[in-house]
């Protein structure tokens, strides 16, 4: 009897210590998913930040425009670190530069004897990078609070001062202040009562130009607590190739707080991005295809945030929880009309022609044909919805041309940039038909895949079209963008819905009506739809089986809802299925 009562005792007593380690396997576990994860939102804010350089580097007024010889480059990445009391932080590094190869006389470096950011295009360019992505695609890693180094680097060539360089303390005086100078630590002093008398304080007063920019410019960078250290350089050779500035912004336990509230929704399965499960079927008769159009290069066409990471993920999901051959699954970034038709369209038609039994007068389809979609949607004035590709030539329609553009927020001071993406542009009748025609509608996308008579039907046993986008003239931020000037009308659904089936037997899932905004769940990087979709299926991966079509509409439909009611941005789902699966969608799997 004692014998029993002490081992209760100590099994009373490890309690605590048993509770403790779980909790600590548990984060342990979860780290490197979570880990994971981080690694792969960097790299894809990284590919969005390239992207959108390359746009508007193209889209620059002529007399900032960059020369074929100047390269911007950006690099971000997650970088361990030690806080004072000695624990490890996760740091966020944001490093943007340009090289400039032999444009002696251009302007896209600094004159001679020149200091301020303005002065140079690709010091102007990068700055003005630097505001649109720490204020947009990199807010959430800026927050208020946050510790932030801030690293400047700026270079004259080997040209010495033949002159004073009249200085007048635009961006202060400064004594005995610290720098790097050729890799040799020194302190500095610069008024304006001496000038700029030598290289060095050239260098140094073209980073302070650069400071001055992101401190009155860039507005996350006012709530944050800022570190300010400089990097300077004189080379030996001379050419305005060599006088050049750089930004490096690291970010300091960056990720502590999605870290946090990773590990506590893990508990519960929440990211969908991370744990991906494996499923216990293959669903060898399924084929998809995956639009996902995040950046468009017209500037009334803003980005439309997380489409990206939307097909990247649901990729994921088709291959290795819904069992589809990974070569069966073929997703298009930013796609054109005639690239979605071509590298698409025509490659899931070919493969359901390939696929099907043939014998007898007409084949028997086996093909089940995916089709998902994440960007910006148009609604025409007959109420027909329509996926918006990249690439548009809506050079003919003149609301959409910068002169006649109304709504964009223009800055009125120099030292400020233009980064404004709002745009408010209702199209007339005539200018929304042909921009509808740039787009591809939904009817059109189940034409191409269905043919357009019974004659020259295409043998698919099933189509199913997801499409997360908004067709209301909004973002999925909730601003404006174009939009064509009609009135809602009531049996807008009705046209929409028979025109869309029309030979297609088509089951068709839209994030919001075409009179209703589709938006993006920001804490968890994806639309609404996109998001609870994957939700649905990450949680029933074991038993797809035995889910309906049906039992998941309603399922994604109710906590959609509710979530983004929640949230202030009230969404919901719109379906419809005609044709020959009006009587079962209901009990159709979605695994089989």
């Amino acid at each position: 009897m004692k014998r029993v009562v002490f081992t209760l005792l100590a099994v009373l007593a490890m309690l605590p210590l048993c509770a403790q380690r779980g909790e600590k396997e548990l984060n342990k576990e979860y780290e490197a998913a979570i880990r994971e994860y981080l690694e792969q939102d960097v790299a894809g804010r990284q590919r969005t930040m390239q992207r959108r350089a390359q746009q508007m580097l193209v889209n620059l007024p002529n007399e900032y425009k960059l020369y074929d010889e100047s390269y911007v480059t950006i690099r971000t990445e997650i970088v361990e670190g030690l806080k004072e009391n000695g624990e490890k932080e996760l740091n966020y590094v944001y490093d943007i530069s340009y090289n400039c190869k032999h444009l002696e006389g251009y302007t896209d470096d600094y004159p001679l004897g020149a200091f301020a950011w303005e002065t140079s295009n690709s010091c102007r360019a990068i700055c003005s990078l630097t505001k649109t992505f720490v204020e947009d695609v990199l807010n959430d890693i800026f927050r208020a609070g946050k510790a932030v180094s801030v690293k400047i680097f700026s270079s004259t060539d080997g040209t010495e001062l033949s002159r004073v360089i009249p200085y007048n303390g635009e961006y202060g005086n400064f004594r005995y202040c610290p720098t790097v100078f050729n890799g040799e630590p020194l302190r500095i002093s610069v008024d304006s009562a001496t000038g700029i008398q030598n290289n060095c304080q050239l260098a140094y007063i073209r980073a302070q130009s650069v400071r001055e920019f992101l401190e009155n410019n860039v507005r996350n960078l006012a709530r944050t607590q800022n570190d300010y250290s400089y990097v300077t350089r004189s080379y030996a050779d001379t050419g305005a190739h060599y006088r050049r500035s750089s930004i490096e912004l690291t970010v300091h336990d960056a990720f502590r707080e999605t870290i946090e509230l990773m590990t506590a929704d893990k508990m519960q399965d929440d990211y969908v991005d991370v744990n991906i499960p494996q499923g216990t079927g293959n669903y060898d008769n399924a084929y998809v295809l995956i639009v996902a159009n995040e950046d468009y290069d017209h500037k009334f066409l803003p980005a439309v945030p997380y489409a990206s990471n939307d097909g990247e993920v649901m990729q994921r999901y088709f291959v290795k929880t819904l069992g589809v051959p990974a070569r069966q699954v073929k997703v298009l970034h930013n796609a054109s009309k005639a690239q979605i038709k071509d590298e698409g369209i025509h490659w899931l038609t070919d493969l359901s022609q390939a696929v099907a039994l043939k014998g007898g007068e007409t084949p028997t389809p086996q093909a089940d044909i995916y089709v998902y979609f994440a960007g910006h949607g148009f609604t025409d004035f007959d109420g027909v919805t329509y996926m918006v590709p990249n690439n548009l030539d809506v050079s003919d329609i003149k609301a959409l041309q910068d002169k006649k553009s109304k709504g964009c927020c223009k800055r009125k001071k120099k030292a400020q940039v233009d980064d404004c993406q709002a745009y408010d542009i209702a199209l007339k009748r005539g200018e929304a038909a042909r921009f509808a025609k740039q787009c591809i509608a939904v009817d059109t996308l189940c034409a191409w895949l269905k043919g357009k008579d019974k004659r020259n039907a295409y043998p698919v046993n099933r189509l199913t079209v997801i499409l997360d986008a908004s067709f209301d003239g909004h973002q999925r931020n909730g601003g404006l963008m174009v939009r064509s000037d009609r009135k809602v009308e009531a049996n807008d659904a009705k046209k929409s819905k028979r025109k869309a089936n029309k030979n297609s037997d088509a089951i068709v899932l839209m994030a919001a009506k075409a009179d209703k905004t589709a938006f993006s769940y920001d804490a968890y990087h994806h639309g609404f739809l996109t998001y609870f979709l994957l939700k649905e299926v990450k949680g029933m991966a074991s038993q797809l089986d035995s889910y309906s079509y049906q039992d998941i509409y309603e399922a994604v439909d109710r906590k959609l809802n509710k979530e983004s009611a929640l949230q202030g941005k009230w969404q919901e789902l719109y379906g419809y299925v005609d044709g020959k699966h009006a009587g079962d969608w209901k009990t159709l799997k979605l695994g089989k």
